[in-house]
């Protein structure tokens, strides 16, 4: 299976080098959390990819939550004061109330198992035709990043639920409590 040349373009869409960006030694060592077949598929997926694409590819994933309820994190089971807040700043219209709530709630709720979950969801998906094979290898990718840009914007659609602020993919409303 053909691998990511230290000098191409990262498959995470970062713009860096590979050899700068997923795969330098300390990434690997800090992150690492797919399973290897998740990878070597995303991989050979996206090895042909081109800068342009990727780019685009990465930009996708902060909408991707909107695909599909299986696409979101779940919350606690209690609201935490972080949760409420965040939802009353939706309610208000105030996004950057929202964002500094957003910050705060997603360390909580960023676990390996939830990661796995929505790895999962996306790989599903795909296989359903719903997603482009490239978009959940790109997703794969993202997941096993630090700070994940799509794992933020899943728990972000699951506030927005709970506020009743967003409409489910078929377009219902979420009632607000």
């Amino acid at each position: 299976m053909a691998k990511v040349q230290r000098n191409q373009p990262c498959p995470c869409g970062s713009g860096s080098k590979a050899k700068r960006c997923c795969y330098r030694p300390a990434c690997v060592i800090d992150v690492g959390i797919m399973p290897l077949e998740f990878t070597e598929d995303a991989i050979s997926v996206l090895r042909a990819t081109s800068e342009i694409e990727l780019r685009a590819l990465f930009d996708q994933l902060l909408y991707l939550p909107e695909v599909d309820l299986s696409l979101q994190v779940p919350l606690p089971g209690v609201i935490t004061p972080e949760i409420d807040q965040a939802i009353r700043a939706l309610q208000n219209d105030d996004g950057e109330e929202f964002d500094r709530m957003l910050s705060q709630v997603v360390p909580t709720v960023d676990t390996v198992d939830h990661r796995m979950n929505l790895a999962q969801a996306v790989m599903t998906l795909r296989d359903q035709g719903r997603i482009s094979a490239k978009l959940a290898a790109m997703a794969v990718f993202e997941l096993d990043r630090e700070q994940s840009i799509l794992f933020t914007s899943a728990v972000a659609e699951s506030i927005g639920f709970l506020a009743g602020d967003q409409r489910t993919p078929s377009g219902l409303l979420v009632a607000a409590s």
